[in-house]
This record gives structure tokens, sequence and C-alpha cells, in this order.
């Protein structure tokens, strides 16, 4: 094939993708329109990257908003301070790197909190990854042969991957979610792809692949500790490929740049270790690995929400296929006494790594419902990658005799490609679509709107807040809605002494946030005691642990 038609393929490729990520983009904005609130993560991501004087309850005091705003948004003589939110880090039981891309969002727009700061960063990451994702296909496909056939192949498959992948509920989730993960998966494939171009190239050179490594190894264990657990599993399974294929002196140094990038990492972050052997997380991960009894609960529940938040209900089906089609390959192949290796060294290498993070992550994780599909969703892409792979290869294996039984072999893949391009884009298209219609995008909070409005409408009223010592901190998941109002009174449950501030006595209606705890009824009788204005009182919204109440 000459030249020039294979650089048009390649142009009509990039075309076809870059139409691919501008579509998924505009979904990503459309869902980004649709979040109203926060979860108490996202609110924490703020405060802990912008904190400027910290937060802290008095029982019977007024705060006034600024106050509270000012620790979620970076003020004008506050920009790029990294060694401050290395430190609130420290604090706490996460690496700095996510925080500090976030603190650079937001110190490029100061005094503002908006969530399109954090969807906007949580972007830059998905459009990286989306093209990680197609290069770490392409390659791959044609990791052993480079043939007009294996790049059609890889063209076609890097196309249904992304397309399977970037419209899936949880992916996009995983965007409006302001926090880490999306950032741990571009990491993730980051890593995946230096080691299949090695693979492909054979260009072990320390400025093409030991140096990207290392540094690859610092900033995502500096992203999300669960990153060394997949660079574990796939960096034992490329050790051993250079074994097999005797390449003792790329062995010695890829073990050196792996051990360099994670040994920097330790040095410059060494609470990284007090985080993950002794932090609450760290003990609690042990403890649960350590506890055989919950595994097949775990890898269950896990499974089942890849399979209803990736593959919409679908997964069994696709298992299905893909084991009717390896039975009937390897019929046929052992009828005509040949020789067939289900899996190559690119695609059992994945196999080896996602399955690996998948049951450590599955072991160790929080479980928390539908959004603990944060921590899977570095292997997703893996996930749909091998399954589209599969089915792939050996329907064009099925398809090959069918060709050659009609005089038609030379037809073969250009046919299977094409025809799988279509049927695979309807079948994929009809089952995001399907989970898209059916609301199962999380982290977006519409309910909250409502309240917002309300809010907003009322941010002049004054505002009461019942919080339970045991907890205060739960004060700071109503920030979002508490920063609108021009101040709040904060009152503890446990304080029996009636509330004797002027304005509270005086005031006609008020606005009432209480902790939901068994005596929250009691909070609100000796306010109607306290002032003779009120006499009755309605539950307006509830949110989390909080019951928000108008009095009047």
């Amino acid at each position: 094939m000459s030249k020039s038609l294979a650089k048009q393929r390649n142009l009509i490729f990039i075309l076809v993708m870059g139409i691919l990520l501008f579509l998924q983009i505009g979904c990503l904005l459309y869902y980004g329109s649709k979040k109203a609130g926060f979860h108490e993560d996202e609110l924490y991501t703020y405060y802990s990257t912008n904190k400027t004087a910290g937060l802290s309850v008095t029982d019977r005091q007024w705060m006034e908003k600024e106050a509270l705003r000012n620790d979620f948004v970076v003020l004008s003589g506050e920009k790029f301070r990294y060694d401050v939110v290395k430190q609130m880090q420290s604090w706490d039981v996460h690496p700095p790197v996510y925080y500090y891309i976030f603190h650079t969002a937001c110190s490029l727009f100061p005094d503002i909190f908006s969530k399109w700061l954090g969807i906007g960063v949580n972007l830059i990451a998905y459009i990286i990854t989306y093209l990680l994702l197609a290069y770490g296909v392409y390659t791959t496909v044609t990791i052993r042969w480079q043939g007009e056939d294996e790049k059609r192949k890889g063209r076609a498959l890097a196309f249904l991957t992304c397309l399977a992948w970037g419209l899936c509920p949880a992916v996009i989730s995983g965007v409006m979610f302001i926090r880490m993960y999306q950032w741990l998966t571009l990491f993730v494939l980051l890593c995946m792809d230096l080691h299949l171009r090695v693979m492909k190239r054979q260009d072990f050179k320390i400025k093409s692949f030991f140096l990207p490594l290392g540094i690859t190894v610092f900033l995502g264990f500096l992203t999300q500790y669960y990153y060394i657990i997949f660079h574990f599993f796939l960096g034992a399974g490329f050790c051993f490929y250079l074994l097999k294929n005797k390449k003792i002196r790329q062995l010695c140094a890829y073990v050196a740049a792996c051990a360099a990038g994670l040994g920097l990492a330790i040095l410059y972050y060494p609470a990284s270790l007090s985080h993950i052997f002794r932090g609450y997380r760290g003990t609690e991960a042990v403890s649960e690995f350590s506890n055989a009894s919950n595994t097949w609960d775990r890898l269950k529940f896990f499974g089942g929400l890849f399979d209803e938040y990736v593959m919409n209900g679908t997964l069994s089906w696709w298992l299905l296929l893909i084991c009717l089609l390896t039975v009937t390959v390897w019929s046929w192949k052992k009828r005509k006494g040949e020789r067939w290796k289900i899996v190559n060294e690119s695609t059992g290498l994945l196999l080896f790594a996602g399955a690996g993070y998948f049951f450590i992550v599955s072991k160790t994780a929080l479980i928390l419902g539908e959004t603990s599909n944060r921590y899977q969703l570095p292997v997703y892409g893996i996930f749909l990658l091998l399954l589209l792979y599969g089915i792939l290869s050996l329907t064009e294996v099925i398809f090959s005799w069918v060709f050659s039984w009609s005089g038609r072999h030379k037809e073969n893949n250009k046919s299977v490609v094409y025809w799988a391009v279509i049927a695979g884009s309807i079948v994929i298209l009809l089952m995001n679509g399907l989970a898209l219609k059916n609301e199962k995008v999380f982290f977006l909070y519409e309910e909250e709107k409502e309240i917002m409005e309300y809010v907003k409408a009322h941010k002049n009223e004054p505002v009461v807040i019942f919080y339970n010592e045991a907890s205060d901190d739960h004060v700071w998941w109503l920030s979002d809605e508490l920063m609108n109002y021009d101040k709040f009174y904060f009152a503890s449950q446990g304080n029996q002494e009636q509330i004797t501030d002027k304005t509270i006595l005086e005031s006609s209606r008020l606005l009432v946030y209480v902790a939901d705890y068994e005596n929250k009824e009691d909070s609100l009788k000796k306010l109607l005691d306290a002032n003779k204005h009120l006499t009755t009182y309605e539950v307006i919204a509830q949110k989390g642990l909080w019951t928000l109440y108008e009095m009047q």
C-alpha cells in the first residue's frame, strides 16, 4: 500500500476519534450542568486544597459567610501555596499531586467557588486518558504484527473501546466526582502504555522508557496509593516477560527505574508510609484484606458494579458469547491439529495486571454503594479492551473459515472489521443509552437544586445550626449551602441552656438545620419556648445527616 493511502487512512482515523472525543466532552458538559450538589469528600477537596484559617465550630456563636467561604477558595494573596497543600494532605491519608493540580486551577481563578473548577480539572484528565486508552488499544493489537490488517483492526478496536468507555455511567460519574480518581486512571493507563510501547518497539532506552517510567511511578504513587497495586502486577508480569526473553540487563534497569521512582516519592512525601501502614485507611485495608471470609462477597459486589454501571447488566451475555466463540475456535483448531493461544503476551499482561488490581482493591476498598466505582475506575477501560479484543479476534478467526470456503479469504479482515465496527457501535450505543436513560450517573445530586434555590431566596434570614458535639465536623457537609447565607449561628445539641441571642429570639422566621439524632425535636421545642414569635415549624429538606426546618 502506498504511503499516501496509509497517511490518508490515519488522518481519517484521527478525525473520527476527534469527533468521538468532541461528542463525549459535550456529554460530560451536559451532565456537569446538571450537577447541583456535592459529596462531602468533594467539599473536603476544596477545603484541604484552599484552606486559609481553618474551620472550627464554637457553641453559641455566629459565623459570617466570608469566614467559611475563604476556606474553600483561593484568596488573591494566597495563590500557589503548594507547601500548605502538602501539609494539609500529610495530616489526612492522601498523597498531594492531585491537590497540587486542583490548587493550581483554583489559583488561576481566585475568589471563585464553582463546581466547574473541579469538573474542569477532571475533564483535562479525561481527555488525556481517552488518548492514552486509544493508543494502548491500538498498540495491543499491533504489538506483534504491523500489517494493514492489524492496523485496521487496531483502529476499529480503539474506536469501539473508547466509545464504550467514554459513554458508560461509571466513567461519566468519575468526571463528575471532584476527587483524584480520574487522575489515578490517567497514570494507570500511562503506565500501561509505556509497557506496551516498549514491548512493541523493543526500545529500552533511558529517555524513551526508563526515565518516563520512573516519573510515572513518582506521580502515580503521589496521586493515589492504589496506583502501586496496578504497577505491582503489571511490573511482575513485565519482569516475567523480560526473563522469558532473556533480557537480564533490561530487567535490572527496569527494577532500578521503578525503585528510584517509588523511593523518590517516599523521600519527597514521607507521610505516605504512615498513611499506608498506620493511618486509619491503611489499617482498615489490612484488616479487610486479611479477612478471607469476605472475599466472595466483596468480589461479587465490585463485579456487580462493573456489570451495572459499565455493562448495563449485560456482562454475563458478553462472557457467554466469548465462551461460545472460544469453544468453537478451540474445537476447530483441535480437529485440524493446530496450536492456538487464547491470549498473547500483551493481552495476557493486561489481564494479569487488571485482574490483580481488581482483586486487591475489591478486598481493601471501602464499601460505599454505587460510589465505590471510583476505586475500580482505572481498570474499567482495560476490561472493555479485553472483552472487545476477545470477541473481535475470535469472530475474525471464525469468519476466516467462512471466507476461505467461499474463496474470498483475502477479503476476510476488511469485511469482518467493517461489520464489527457497525454492529459493535450499535450494541454499545444501545447499551450505554439505556444506562444513561435509567439515570445511572451519580455524584450529580440533582435533588439539591431546589434546596439551593430555596437557600438563595432566604439568604438574609437568620440561620441556626444545631450540631452534635461528637461529630461537629459534619457541619461542613453543609458548606455549599451555608456560604450562601449572610451568617449562621452554631448551637450544640448537648448544651441544655436556653439560647439567649437577641437576633434569634426576636426573629419572626428562622431557618434551622438540625443534625439527625434522637433529640433533634427537643432542640426545636426549645426554640419555640424561647422565641414567642415562633409557633410552628415544617421540614424543608433533608440532606445527608441533616434536616432543614423553617420556623415561623
